[in-house]
């Protein structure tokens, strides 16, 4: 039993207060996906400042529902209040980070990943006691739609700008008509990035859930690219063909059997082609990684990629923060001798596996 007399009081109100700060931020999500989906952003992104009454009769919505909500934003620093004219507004960045969806800053994905994670929470809470998965197909399909929009702004900035610019002659080939694969490829919002910058490569997204695969031809078709791209729902030992690059965007360490996945890539790559990975940054020695984005990726893994790869045969569970020299030996084992980690930034790092 624990002894109160060993109790640090100082540290104590210091953990007392991390967990309010957790506990705002959580109470926060909901409020969020409800500004999002009702536009409430957006409305006042373009009204300036705005009183709750007015806003209301904008959005037509109810006034003291919109005002508590105001409050809330305003509390966070979500949003702003001028107590003389009791109105609110949001700044410059604030409408690029809430407001503006197809912005490079845009974070609002997040908000959808978290409340796809609550719910998840048990399904997950079962896993714990028998050891087994949560199927991929069986999670909730917000999680889906926030995977791709927290990524998007993200892959847009970097991906062709940053990340592949780092594998070696990636931009002459794919400018000559190299073969593209995209595995794991969900709503294909990378698939089309690479599609759209490379007119001359042949471009080609793969992944297990059939209904994303559906979303991103949607999506593709939409963006004018439905002839530039060929979407197949398969696994990543299933799909067909060489390619001269096969790409793991953030998907590898769900996989349950990465190294099968990554072997299954050396066989259908060909003779001078790559394994193109991105994954979470993270260190090789997990207290390396005790920090805020660590806490992010261990908590989305715990609840998310863990759960995934064990549902799937071998059940590796590399987890969201393996680190490069456990990503590096599995493309190892998997044959591949020549593997560098080329590109790190705080949220990623890119790996390049060559054939050769």
């Amino acid at each position: 039993m624990m002894n109160l007399s060993q109790i640090n009081p100082d540290k104590l109100k210091e953990l007392q207060l991390k967990v309010m700060q957790d506990v705002s931020a959580s109470a926060i999500i909901p409020l969020m996906r409800i500004g999002d989906q009702l536009g409430i952003f957006k409305h006042l992104s373009e009204l300036g400042e705005v009183s709750s009454e007015s806003l209301a009769k904008v959005s037509n919505l109810d006034e003291r529902y919109l005002r508590e909500w105001l409050y809330a934003m305003s509390a966070a620093g979500f949003a702003n209040y001028d107590s003389n004219k009791k109105k609110f507004s949001l700044s410059p960045e604030q409408i690029a980070v809430f407001a503006n969806d197809d912005g490079p800053a845009s974070m609002m994905g997040a908000y959808d990943m978290l409340t796809g994670a609550i719910y998840n929470e048990e399904k997950v809470k079962e896993a714990f006691k028998t050891g087994d998965g949560v199927d991929y197909k069986d999670t909730c399909p917000i999680c889906f739609q926030g995977t791709a929009r927290f990524f998007k702004p993200s892959y847009e900035k970097n991906l062709v700008n940053s990340w592949l610019p780092k594998i070696e002659n990636l931009e002459n080939r794919m400018n000559s008509g190299a073969s593209f694969a995209d595995i794991g490829c969900g709503y294909g919002l990378s698939t089309m990035i690479i599609a759209e910058t490379f007119p001359n490569a042949i471009v080609c997204g793969y992944d297990i859930h059939g209904p994303s695969i559906d979303e991103a031809k949607k999506l593709a078709k939409k963006a004018g690219l439905e002839n530039r791209i060929k979407y197949s729902t398969a696994d990543a030992k299933s799909y067909e063909g060489k390619h001269d690059y096969i790409a793991f965007f953030d998907c590898l360490h769900d996989m349950g059997d990465p190294v099968g996945a990554a072997k299954y890539a050396y066989n259908h790559l060909e003779d001078d082609g790559s394994v193109i990975l991105i994954e979470p940054t993270a260190n090789d020695n997990p207290e390396d990684n005790f920090n805020l984005f660590g806490q992010m990726y261990y908590c989305f893994s715990t609840i998310g990629c863990v759960p995934t790869s064990k549902s799937q045969e071998v059940g590796l569970a590399l987890g969201a923060q393996a680190g490069p020299a456990r990503l590096i030996s599995v493309l190892n084992e998997a044959g591949f001798k020549n593997c560098k980690v080329v590109k790190k930034n705080a949220s990623n790092m890119v790996i390049e596996a060559r054939k050769n």
